[in-house]
């Protein structure tokens, strides 16, 4: 099966499935930026790849290259994991033969039928299927209206495939909280690493926060680019403004957010999969997440960490007051999460969900039942 894979940049956990999927029969030809993260791993793999500079949504020389590259192989299905390297592609192949193309969607909403790109993207009714990382999103897909009383989405073309994690990729041995933080030895920590958008719930986060009693000298870290002033009103104001610490973007983030004892994501809505939550979990961190979005499919309340209503600060404290209180709980839970993504959310089960999908779309268009 030869596949053409599209990136803009290279997400780690996208990159080891087509890996994985190369050593069961796929023949891989990807499409990637010219300083893609992965792209050595690609080709320390031994897969081809083609560097692609992809600057705009409709980059004439991106469409160009694709156009060429369509002309002079044959593939038998194009997966793209980007909506720029998508919409590139559907522009290149305007007039030549159709081949099936699966696409990757890994946030809510940002959508609409007005808009022309969307329609040379994923509202395109010629993509035979569209993966989406958390089941949030393929309700979202296929709760969207069209014309009254209709759904442009049918169930059966839009499928849910998490992406599969190696809890090594995300060990930090030299995990630490820099003295700049100043955060006194042994204090609870519990972080959050986003970026600080209002609809993170962050100054819900803080409300809650404050509701831990002082005694537990519980301090909070935020770790991202304030994208949301009344973030950094809502703590300078706090009563426990002395111990909320907020770093903007730090390129040692990892480093930090492996020392914390308690990560959070209080999204208010259009919550994915989200990767910092992964990345503690992977690590043995309990995470204490909204229900918004894909975050109840990462986490199990009371198995491995604890799942409260999106925008319920008073249920947010109690948890966040509950493991901040109870070293024990944290342990067990966050050895329940690393368990969790090490068995669950594994790179071989997305690889092997992946080609199934694949098989059911080249069954479909060779006439044979779909798998």
């Amino acid at each position: 099966m030869r596949v053409l894979y599209l990136f803009d940049t290279t997400d780690r956990a996208e990159s080891e499935s087509v890996i994985e999927m190369a050593s069961h029969g796929v023949v891989p030809t990807i499409v990637c930026q010219p300083d893609a993260p992965m792209r050595g791993r690609f080709e320390a793999a031994g897969l081809e790849v083609i560097p692609v500079a992809m600057r705009s949504k409709a980059d004439r020389a991106a469409i160009a290259a694709l156009r060429r590259l369509r002309r002079e192989r044959t593939f038998d299905l194009v997966h793209a994991y980007y909506k720029i390297a998508l919409t590139n592609y559907n522009l290149a192949a305007v007039g030549l033969p159709r081949v099936p193309v699966v696409a990757y969607r890994g946030i809510i909403g940002n959508l609409s039928y007005w808009d022309p790109f969307s329609w040379l993207s994923f509202l395109d009714p010629r993509i035979e299927r569209i993966v989406c990382v958390c089941e949030a999103i393929r309700r979202y897909f296929l709760d969207k209206p069209f014309l009254p009383g209709t759904r442009l989405f049918r169930p059966e073309r839009v499928v849910t495939i998490h992406k599969g994690h190696r809890p090594a990729w995300y060990q930090q041995p030299d995990a630490r909280l820099p003295a700049d933080l100043a955060i006194p030895q042994g204090a609870p920590v519990i972080g959050c690493v986003a970026r600080m958008k209002k609809r993170k719930g962050i100054v819900e986060l803080i409300r809650a926060f404050e509701q831990i009693p002082a005694e537990h000298n519980a301090h909070l870290v935020l770790i991202g680019p304030i994208e949301y002033p009344a973030i950094e009103q809502a703590a300078a104001h706090s009563p426990a403004a002395d111990r909320i610490r907020i770093t903007g973007y730090r390129a040692d983030a990892p480093k930090i957010a492996g020392a914390f004892d308690i990560a959070t994501l209080p999204s208010l809505r259009r919550e994915g999969l989200p990767r910092a939550i992964i990345e503690a979990m992977a690590q043995g961190i309990p995470a204490v997440v909204s229900d918004s979005g894909g975050n109840p499919e990462l986490v199990e309340d009371g198995v491995s960490g604890r799942v409260t209503p999106a925008g319920d600060v008073d249920a947010l404290a109690a948890a966040l007051r509950e493991l901040v209180a109870d070293p024990a709980l944290r342990g067990r839970l966050g050895a329940a999460a690393h368990e969790r993504i090490a068995t669950r959310l594994t790179v071989e089960r997305t690889a092997r969900e992946t080609l199934a999908l694949y098989a059911g779309v080249l069954g479909q268009r060779s006439g044979e039942p779909a798998a």
